[in-house]
């Protein structure tokens, strides 16, 4: 049984799959397969009641000036920024969410359209947090965008289908980058890091799914 809303501290602390799995060669169907459950489709206008960014180990500035203008064009009415940890949280002390918040202020983005939950420290608690958050200001939104690395969008789709079964839910993706590699949808089985990105991803849908713990699509 997935636990409550209210009881995720603590959870998934421990990954049973690493972030980068070793792969060897994949076939043509495996390739196709896995592409199709690990990558979804970028929406490249989107528009809705609420824009929900995932949280980052790394935050990239073109994509910042993005959301930033999206706001100002009124696409976007709220912002939800989550998560504690990462690559920043440890070198700042800072969490994510709030260097996201701050980011976003200084390229314009009025602060009273963004919510903040920083507690998170995976997927699934960025969004199993972030609940109390909207609760508390009563927003019941009916759309929502979300922002997140390409490769990590189908899982993002999933949890948020998990707790918003009924809404639109429309990713805005972009490239994530190691060790000098791009991973794209177009190539990504290319390149051992790459590969071994997106296979990470695959099994991670593949085991959660079946616990139950995000949507089956």
């Amino acid at each position: 049984m997935t636990p409550s809303p209210n009881n995720y501290e603590g959870y998934f602390k421990n990954r049973s799959i690493p972030r980068k799995v070793a792969v060897e060669d994949l076939s043509k169907e495996e390739i196709k397969g896995i592409t199709q459950t690990v990558f979804v489709t970028s929406d490249p206008h989107p528009a809705a009641d609420l824009l929900f960014i995932f949280g980052t180990s790394t935050i990239d500035n073109e994509i910042l000036e993005s959301v930033a203008r999206d706001c100002q064009q009124g696409r976007f009415p709220k912002v939800l920024v989550t998560g504690l940890s990462g690559r920043l949280y440890n070198e700042t002390g800072k969490p994510v969410a709030r260097i996201m918040r701050d980011e976003l202020i200084a390229r314009g983005v009025p602060s009273d359209l963004i919510l903040v939950q920083d507690r998170s420290t995976n997927t699934l608690e960025d969004v199993a947090f972030s609940l109390d958050a909207l609760e508390k200001q009563s927003i019941s939104p009916e759309s929502i965008a979300f922002l997140c690395k390409a490769h990590h969008s189908g899982r993002c789709l999933r949890t948020l289908r998990k707790f918003f079964p009924f809404q639109t839910l429309s990713p805005v993706t972009y490239l994530a980058e190691y060790e000098g590699v791009k991973v794209s949808k177009a190539d990504w089985y290319k390149h051992p890091v790459s590969r071994g990105r997106v296979y990470g991803e695959y099994l991670r849908i593949i085991e959660y799914t079946q616990r139950g713990d995000i949507a089956q699509l």
